[in-house]
């Protein structure tokens, strides 16, 4: 099953029968036009909205009844909710989560394993990204490759959630760094910003983050957890904590590698596929930006690989099922094994 996207060019959504049916607006060399097309409830397993398509209360009500998840974001990439089946009547999961949010033995134990896990994995992307272009033993990428090693270390053996957050800023610090010299001249990336993103490559990262951040707290939600208590962004009010806290290793193996993938191959182009909002002078993906984006998304999400030669086959959803099984064992049977290590 796959995703189904509602862009902005998503003119109405109807249902019809055990069928979705999409109006398209679509533009071509002759010129514009509508195009219906018709998409089986069976073969959708999540729904992400973009922007304000109009979609009938029929359709949303039926996804509820199917179990289907559905995402908003605005049109420039912000957060506005998910509507989700409600399977989160698992009471005595979420005392349990509630009981061990206040912890800090708890908290640190999975802090520790999620930052290690994040800096490691931001090594892996660094050390991926130099042997493509050859460049393994150039002195830059050994200082900055040893550091975040040495770093990764640190955070696992940190006592405070302060302290692993420290280790963290400083990983994260010299990993984009680093990160900008894989970018091309056509969409550098010299420091990250965001709120609102500034360019064209931290628009792609900021849009990212965004849509992988909603899938986590789908998956997160739908387990009987409170996406709400988290261990590392526990002080930030109205935030889903817990679904931040375990898409922090996926953020460079799945979110930041997606992106170089898309500009280094020029899937996307300045001057075409962004747009500067007014309001708050920040670069966006404008529609056909985001088509491409989404594309390249569900490929990188549903693509097989192995974790270790020999370990059967997984992708990248079956990875975040995983990320709160492994929760999960910490929560309930005080179990802590490592998060997600990119291969």
């Amino acid at each position: 099953m796959a995703s189904l996207i509602l862009n902005g060019d998503t003119l109405r959504v109807n249902l019809v029968s055990k069928r979705v049916e999409v109006m398209q607006r679509i533009y071509d060399k002759n010129g514009e036009r509508q195009v219906t097309s018709q998409v089986p409830l069976y073969a959708i397993e999540r729904v992400v909205v973009v922007g304000r398509p109009t979609v009938t209360l029929p359709v949303l009500t039926r996804f509820l009844d199917e179990g289907i998840p559905c995402f908003f974001v605005t049109r420039y990439g912000r957060w506005r909710g998910s509507m989700l089946p409600d399977k989160n009547r698992n009471a005595g999961r979420r005392i349990r989560q509630y009981e061990r949010g206040t912890e800090g033995e708890f908290a640190v134990g999975v802090a520790q394993r999620l930052i290690y896990a994040k800096i490691r994995n931001s090594r892996r992307v660094l050390q991926r990204l130099a042997a493509n272009r050859e460049c393994s033993s150039a002195p830059e990428q050994v200082s900055v490759t040893d550091d975040l090693k040495e770093l990764a270390v640190m955070a696992r053996s940190a006592t405070t959630v302060d302290m692993i957050r420290g280790y963290e800023g400083m990983a994260a610090a010299l990993y984009f760094e680093r990160l900008g010299d894989f970018f091309p001249d056509s969409l550098p990336f010299t420091n990250r910003n965001r709120r609102p993103p500034r360019d064209p490559a931290n628009a792609l990262l900021s849009f990212a983050y965004t849509i992988l951040l909603g899938e986590v707290e789908g998956a997160v939600r739908s387990r009987g957890l409170d996406a709400g208590i988290g261990c590392l962004h526990c002080d930030t009010i109205n935030t889903p904590s817990l679904a931040l806290d375990l898409m922090e290793p996926l953020r460079p193996a799945l979110a930041d590698l997606l992106v170089l993938n898309i500009v280094n191959h020029n899937m996307v182009k300045a001057e075409a596929d962004f747009e500067v909002n007014a309001e708050d002078g920040g670069t966006y993906l404008n529609e056909t930006g985001r088509k491409v984006f989404f594309l390249m998304y569900e490929q990188a999400m549903t693509r097989r690989f192995a974790i270790a030669k020999g370990e059967p086959h997984t992708d990248l959803r079956r990875v975040i099922e995983e990320q709160i099984n492994i929760y999960l064992r910490m929560l309930e049977q005080d179990t802590y094994d490592d998060f997600f290590l990119l291969p």
